[in-house]
């Protein structure tokens, strides 16, 4: 797998544990733009703006990839990666990860990037 589509893996999966909050906000957004702009206007007009967006589709869309491939995942798979992407403390690492999970840093990789795989070819990457 290239080098960038890890990153942007691995920036989409740093995100998930707030994309909750990024959709409202971007809701809350859109919605208050809408109301500056709607004066005569039906509330139909902001509906259509929410479901348009294309950076909340994506946001949503994302969202619900990400949380049916960790389903999917076995239970050390979703270890390693919430450990190495959603973890609020960064400095862990391969390593760390490893002695965690009570596998070699060589099965850890490999099953970290079987996850990248199967979460890249369903976000269409």
């Amino acid at each position: 797998m290239e080098k960038w589509k890890k990153d942007y893996l691995k920036g989409i999966l740093a995100e998930y544990p707030q994309m909750d909050q990024y959709i409202k906000e971007k809701e809350l957004e859109l919605s208050l733009s809408q109301a500056n702009k709607r004066e005569a206007t039906s509330d139909g007009k902001l509906l259509i703006t929410l479901s348009s967006d294309r950076r909340l589709r994506n946001l949503e869309r994302n969202q619900a990839i990400i949380k049916e491939c960790l389903e999917n995942a076995e239970p050390e798979i979703q270890k390693i990666i919430e450990e190495l992407y959603m973890n609020t403390k960064k400095e862990h690492n391969l390593d760390y990860v490893a002695d965690q999970v009570f596998l070699s840093t060589r099965q850890v990789t490999r099953l970290r990037n079987q996850f990248f795989m199967e979460l890249a070819e369903k976000l269409g990457i």
